[in-house]
């Protein structure tokens, strides 16, 4: 399924003019809410990468790496798709976003931890206290933050990013030095949440393009 993007800007009536309202703003900085795969964002994230011509692209799930070039995801799409890149996921995982920025000759950067901070794939049967969990996703927040004002500093900035890092006033956002940016997200029954209902598929209807402060 391919999702509707709905631009609720004000001045910017369409997706053709967000280019345009982010150079008349000064923006350094879109970010986008990811699913993980619940949802076939590609198409989404290529449309706003077509109609905002960023500079650099940032990817939660690259972890720790980079990839600065051409070669580089050449050499990154050669390894076997059920190879583990981390303990949380396979390069067939990360592949169409690579293949996505490599296509736009983005340079596409890591911004999290990597394995997010867990030792071993023994993580997804372990039972995390809820004070565990804050230290986890605070350590991660920290980094994701402080990686994407490194990089806003030389151009302009698409971060994909988990959803859930995204809500307001999530350590993430506060955190950024970025005072106004975009964010992308996906709408679930025409409201704005960032926790990922059941049954994702069929509730969602369409992404939603902010200026957030």
């Amino acid at each position: 399924m391919v999702y509707k993007i709905k631009i609720k800007i004000e001045n910017c009536q369409n997706i053709k003019n967000l280019r345009k309202f982010i150079a008349l703003h000064n923006i350094k900085l879109i970010l986008f809410a990811e699913t993980h795969g619940y949802l076939n964002e590609i198409p989404v994230q290529r449309k706003i990468i077509q109609n905002t011509k960023p500079d650099l692209f940032l990817y939660e799930m690259l972890e720790e790496n980079k990839i600065l070039n051409n070669k580089k995801a050449q050499t990154f799409f050669n390894e076997l798709d059920n190879k583990d890149f981390s303990v949380i996921s396979t390069y067939k995982e990360l592949k169409p976003t690579i293949r996505l920025a490599s296509k736009f000759n983005l340079p596409i950067i890591g911004c999290d931890i990597k394995n997010m901070c867990q030792k071993d794939k023994n993580w997804l049967k372990k039972k995390f206290s809820r004070e565990e969990s804050r230290e986890l996703i605070k350590k991660r927040a920290l980094r994701q933050s402080k990686i994407i004002h490194q990089y806003t500093k030389k151009g302009i900035v698409f971060a994909s990013l988990g959803a859930y890092h995204l809500r307001k006033g999530s350590i993430t956002t506060s955190n950024l030095k970025e005072k106004k940016f975009i964010i992308v997200y996906p709408s679930f029954g025409g409201k704005e949440t960032f926790l990922i209902p059941a049954n994702t598929k069929e509730k969602v209807d369409s992404y939603v393009v902010r200026l957030r402060k």
